[in-house]
């Protein structure tokens, strides 16, 4: 239900006065709403601040150390090839002793792995059946060390690949962003978190096609961009903070608590450019990383035990520049809320919530 301010304004701010607000008009980019914000807010308050804010910039994956894990290989060679003529097992072998199958890439390796797991089970029972002892506990031994070491196959393939560095590498420009941002990147995360899932649990089964049309949709994904938002509006509100934080130091905006037309241009220039345009645009921004974030979080869950410390330091990172789309809009609605402490009914006091 809406219903009138009473109180402070809520962190995820004025839904239904945003949508009011935009009507059917086209978005602008959001960081050119941040821009026209600040000049206004700026010249409103008639303060100017330094533009050298924080040093603020993404935290780039490829600027991390994260190397291929190391994997024992198994010690199955060309005579146990020869040895196992009925089983199936016997082609995985094959491709992974050719000349192709010693230079594949991480992820064509996990494939041959997925697949020698999903095999090995029956062909044990065949060689168990044959009497050839010596040769199953060979196959025991390589399928042991294939599963102990499969989340590091996965790390290898996946988080550690060409095509998830693409995902994170932040874009020269936001232009309209998210608005673009397209949802197979969204299905592509959420089919590796359920994948994973599916072969830690003992689950090998695999579409020889899909892991690769998979990783080719990351290459698409737009965490990077993500990153670059979160870093932009970060930067601008940390200035818009700034600019609030000079005008209180030169005293109360409503000296003797009487409103002034500073007062009312200044209910225009939040209601209108930050509700109505910021705010927006951060609204889009927290929605794409609600559904982006969930899978990403997933899978590094599920790898947490493989995960390498270069790769852990930059998720610190990264969580921490994407908390900014929640932190620095609070952090500006309560400077807001400061300044006008000395105002009949507070800056907003009229404006509806949800």
């Amino acid at each position: 239900m809406v219903k009138p301010a009473t109180g402070p304004l809520p962190g995820r701010f004025l839904v239904v006065l945003v949508a009011m607000l935009l009507g059917c008009s086209p978005p602008e980019p959001g960081p050119d709403a941040l821009d026209d914000y600040l000049q206004r807010l700026g010249r409103t308050l008639d303060t100017t601040t330094s533009e050298q804010a924080a040093v603020l910039a993404p935290p780039r994956l490829s600027d991390t150390a994260v190397p291929n894990l190391d994997v024992p290989s198994s010690k199955l060679d060309i005579l146990d090839f020869l040895a196992l003529s009925d089983c199936a097992l016997q082609v995985n072998l094959g491709r992974r002793n050719s000349s192709l199958g010693r230079t594949a890439s991480p992820s064509q390796v996990l494939l041959l792995d997925l697949e020698f797991l999903a095999l090995a089970p029956a062909c044990i029972t065949v060689l168990t059946q044959q009497g050839k002892t010596e040769l199953v506990h060979q196959l025991l031994s390589a399928q042991a060390t294939k599963a102990q070491y499969l989340s590091q196959r996965i790390f290898n393939a996946v988080l550690a690949g060409p095509e998830y560095a693409r995902f994170w590498k932040p874009p020269p420009s936001l232009e309209n962003y998210p608005g673009a941002a397209g949802g197979r990147v969204v299905d592509a995360l959420h089919w590796f978190d359920r994948a994973i899932q599916m072969w830690l649990a003992g689950h090998h089964e695999f579409q020889v096609g899909q892991l690769e049309k998979q990783l080719y949709h990351l290459r698409s994904g737009d965490g990077g961009a993500l990153l670059l938002a979160a870093v932009v509006q970060a930067r601008g509100l940390e200035q818009a903070n700034a600019l609030v934080t000079e005008r209180l130091g030169r005293g109360p905006l409503c000296p003797q608590a009487s409103a002034t037309s500073t007062v009312t241009t200044l209910k225009t220039v939040v209601t209108k450019y930050f509700a109505g345009k910021v705010q927006a645009w951060l609204a889009t921004l927290d929605q794409r990383e609600r559904l982006i974030m969930p899978a990403v979080l997933g899978i590094e869950t599920q790898l947490a035990a493989a995960l390498p410390r270069g790769y852990s330091e930059w998720a610190a990172e990264r969580d921490a520049t994407l908390a900014t789309l929640r932190l620095m809009p609070k952090r500006h609605i309560d400077a807001l809320q400061a300044l006008s402490a000395s105002c009949p009914g507070g800056l907003l006091g009229g404006a509806p919530q949800t």
